[in-house]
């Protein structure tokens, strides 16, 4: 009975990650992307010495089913975070090196803690890092944006480091007239693979990941305030 009893309780353990996993990762859902290291045309990339993938848009409705295959390692999905109201959830900056023997992923960290920063480090596929950045609620996307744009110098980055949302309005294509989803970013936690990071470099598990993302939600006002605290640090 109580190994019943256990099994129930960890079965709805890993249903709540589940829906705090799609809370936080949410975006356009009428679409999501795939990176496809089976296809034919998948090639190594010299620098990493890791398949690449080969990017595509899959036009079907982004599931609850689809999300675990993910977490399972099964597809490698992406979003689109800006939704057709021009919202997002949650923001990315995007650190794709071009020297990976001279990257150090704890200097970005060692910043976020010197400034504060409500950025969550998350390995990416190509063995880069990406900064996440989550909302409490659905936030206008060109204040997001604008946000993690203010950040770069901060970093050392240059201006056109890639910033998800890279759209922040979905157009209509003109001959459909269906939304256009433009472009996404690979999520986190395929399988074993493009884990969060704590201070130390270490990694977290998804259901600490899920609890550090609980405890790091900011408002759009808290936005404004953390640029103009940079401002004063910097003077």
């Amino acid at each position: 009975m109580h190994s019943v009893g256990r099994k129930r309780e960890w079965t709805a353990h890993i249903a709540v990650i589940m829906e705090r996993y799609i809370e936080y990762f949410d975006g356009y859902r009428n679409a999501y992307g795939v990176a496809d290291f089976s296809h034919q045309d998948s090639k190594t990339d010299p620098e990493t010495g890791k398949k690449k993938p080969v990017y595509r848009w899959n036009f079907e409705e982004l599931t609850k089913d689809i999300y675990q295959q993910h977490l399972d390692g099964k597809l490698s999905i992406g979003i689109q975070p800006c939704t057709e109201d021009s919202e997002v959830r949650f923001g990315v900056i995007d650190i794709d090196p071009k020297d990976y023997a001279d990257f150090n992923k704890k200097d970005y960290i060692d910043i976020i803690q010197q400034y504060e920063l409500p950025l969550l480090p998350v390995e990416s596929k190509s063995g880069g890092l990406h900064l996440f950045l989550f909302l409490n609620t659905f936030t206008d996307s060109k204040t997001v944006k604008s946000f993690l744009t203010n950040l770069l110098s901060l970093f050392g980055l240059k201006q056109d480091t890639e910033i998800f949302p890279k759209q922040t309005q979905l157009t209509k294509d003109s001959e459909t007239g269906q939304l256009r989803p433009g472009q996404f970013i690979n999520l986190p936690y395929f399988g074993e693979e493009r884990k969060a990071l704590n201070v130390d470099g270490t990694t977290f598990t998804l259901d600490q990941f899920m609890k550090v993302i609980s405890a790091n939600l900011v408002t759009k006002e808290r936005l404004k305030e953390i640029t103009e605290e940079i401002e004063t640090k910097s003077m």
